[in-house]
């Protein structure tokens, strides 16, 4: 049976509606981050994020994100009306990120990494597919 050509396309966008997006191929390097920015940023213990080519991603609108630099090389883009995180991007990488939370269905994105997994909570239970390779 040969593989089907056509690339997967994931949609996603805020809580108001105003921003939406759309990224075709597929994802890359769906991982979990606790750094100091990502558990502000989502209000929990970790963020959740996937990685789509910049040239296979599409702002579709109505509306156009803001932006915050958190550092001098990433730019993280949110909506200007509801607040909704929805992604980021390093200066001159050909990969962008976008936060799960953000994707209309990730149920089929599996986190394979944990960035900065000691800064997490003790309660929280590791994830199986992000614990570290015996």
């Amino acid at each position: 049976m040969a593989d089907d050509p056509t690339p997967e396309v994931f949609t996603g966008g805020c809580l108001c509606g105003q921003i939406r997006f759309e990224a075709t191929g597929e994802p890359y390097d769906p991982h979990l981050c606790s750094c100091p920015h990502c558990t502000r940023l989502s209000g929990g213990p970790f963020m959740g994020w996937v990685g789509f080519h910049r040239t296979a991603f599409t702002w579709t609108g109505p509306g156009t994100p803001a932006s915050f630099r958190s550092w001098p090389t990433l730019e993280r883009w949110f909506c200007p009306v509801c607040g909704t995180p929805l992604g980021a991007a390093g200066h001159r990488e050909d990969y962008l990120g976008i936060c799960l939370s953000a994707l209309d269905n990730c149920v089929e994105i599996i986190p394979i990494g944990h960035s900065f997994r000691d800064k997490t909570p003790a309660w929280l239970p590791t994830i199986p597919s992000t614990q570290p390779a015996p």
